[in-house]
């Protein structure tokens, strides 16, 4: 019996050590941080097509590219560009140099004619849904977009000034 108890003594102080010796743990954890100037988003001109003389038969689409300022037309119809200003909606991106951003634009915009209830349904591009600003991190940095657009006119379409808006947002990726 006294064989018995030196052990369940020994076993106890062992026990006992061990449980002290995983009563804490440390480990070192790092912090981060990036901070970034604020972005911008200013708009340099507005999507514009111009005047369009409607078709007397068919249909034509009047489109303002991304790459350039001058409508076009296609289609069967036989719609005319009259002289007039026409631009793709141009906009310059700032802030922290050499950062990613995204740049959304809805899909379509609609436009009505004023002093009545007509529309048209305006699909628009982007020039990219991505960028990176120029420079490097620590300084202001831009960079550019355009959003074109495409309607069409046809015979029965409303003659009249018609207007529409959408929002474009860029955000940091």
């Amino acid at each position: 019996m006294r064989r018995l108890f030196v052990v369940a003594t020994a076993f106890a102080v062992v026990a006992a050590g061990s449980a002290s010796a995983q009563t804490s743990a440390t480990q070192s954890t790092t912090t981060t941080v990036k901070i970034l100037q604020p972005i911008t988003l200013t708009k340099n001109a507005d999507l514009a097509f111009g005047t369009v003389v409607k078709p007397n038969s068919g249909a034509n689409t009047v489109t303002v590219s991304t790459g350039s300022d001058t409508p076009t037309l296609t289609g069967p119809g036989d719609a005319a560009l009259a002289a007039s200003t026409a631009s793709r909606a141009a906009f310059t991106v700032g802030g922290e140099g050499g950062s990613a951003f995204s740049v959304t634009v809805p899909s379509s915009v609609t436009m009505t004619r004023t002093g009545g209830a007509q529309t048209l349904a305006v699909t628009l591009t982007a020039s990219s849904s991505s960028g990176t600003l120029s420079g490097s991190i620590g300084s202001s940095g831009s960079a550019s977009f355009t959003v074109g657009g495409a309607f069409t006119a046809t015979a029965g379409t409303a003659s009249g000034d018609y207007t529409g808006a959408f929002n474009t947002t860029v955000a940091y990726n």
